[in-house]
């Protein structure tokens, strides 16, 4: 699959952000290692593997925003909101998710948005 197919603004915003994830990954070179021999050395293009990284890179981003769970020992603690940082990154990870599944991407079970997902 491939990242540079023409947008005819048919797609969802979703697909935009995973398109955008996907981007960034290749660009970083990230991908290079990651890449089945099937599309290896080709720039611009994806697999599975590839969009499964990019997933998972959306979703540790929101678990590296994620404070510390508070001592037990230290009482009870105060139910507090989702920082804005954490809220926009929990909301591009679950974008790049569904996107990436939307442009026919296979991901594990635990990197789709859920009730009990694993990854956010």
């Amino acid at each position: 699959m491939t990242t540079e197919t023409e947008d005819t603004g048919d797609e969802s915003a979703d697909a935009r952000e995973a398109r955008r994830a996907i981007e960034e990954y290749l660009s970083r070179g990230a991908a290079r290692t990651d890449q089945s021999e099937g599309s290896a050395g080709r720039p611009g293009q994806a697999d599975d593997r590839v969009a499964e990284c990019v997933a998972r890179e959306a979703w540790d981003a929101v678990q590296d925003a994620t404070p510390a769970p508070p001592d037990p020992e230290a009482g009870p603690a105060e139910k507090t909101e989702m920082s804005p940082e954490r809220a926009e990154l929990h909301r591009r990870a679950v974008a790049v998710a569904r996107g990436l599944r939307e442009l026919g991407y296979h991901l594990d079970e635990t990197l789709l948005p859920g009730p009990d997902m694993a990854a956010g």
